[in-house]
């Protein structure tokens, strides 16, 4: 291929990916579409956070001595898209936190239950209306268990106006 050649394909490549005008692009380890939005159309700073939680899922422990139970709550923090979970089983209880991408909308966070007993997935709802899962909660062996399931990411490309 001669340079001349190359220069000019060079510059249609170059030229066709600066037609983004201020726009977002995500795309899910999960999923491969693509969707656009605009940046910055919700603002990463909660003005009141509730302090009641916003996704519970409980389930009773089979014992006949102990009030026992596989807990999960998932609470707003002041930053927007991060959440405080609170987990619990038996006697034991674990903090964690999980981190939902800003899709340009207010996060619905959800959690859905599993097959399997004492275990639970954390996810949220997209602009479609889709359960996108983020993490599962399990008890395995008598341990409770937190596990990263999916990670999504936003884009963000903005090209300067002249």
């Amino acid at each position: 291929m001669s340079h001349r050649t190359y220069l000019i394909l060079l510059f249609i490549s170059i030229t066709a990916g600066c037609q983004n005008s201020n726009t977002e692009t995500t795309k899910t380890a999960t999923d491969t579409t693509t969707m656009v939005i605009r940046a910055d159309t919700i603002p990463a700073e909660r003005t009141i956070v509730k302090k009641e939680p916003v996704a519970v899922y409980a389930e009773k422990v089979p014992d006949e001595l102990n009030n026992w139970v596989f807990a999960i709550s998932v609470y707003e923090t002041k930053r927007r898209f991060h959440y405080i979970v609170r987990m619990q089983y038996k006697e034991l209880r674990i903090t964690d936190s999980i981190m939902v991408p800003n899709f340009g909308i207010e996060p619905t966070v959800q959690i859905q239950k599993d097959s399997s007993p004492f275990s639970c997935t954390l996810g949220f709802m997209d602009k479609k209306g889709n359960f996108k899962p983020l993490s599962r909660a399990s008890v395995k062996e008598e341990r409770l268990r937190f596990k990263k399931v999916a990670s999504y990411a936003v884009g963000v490309y903005r090209t300067e106006s002249k």
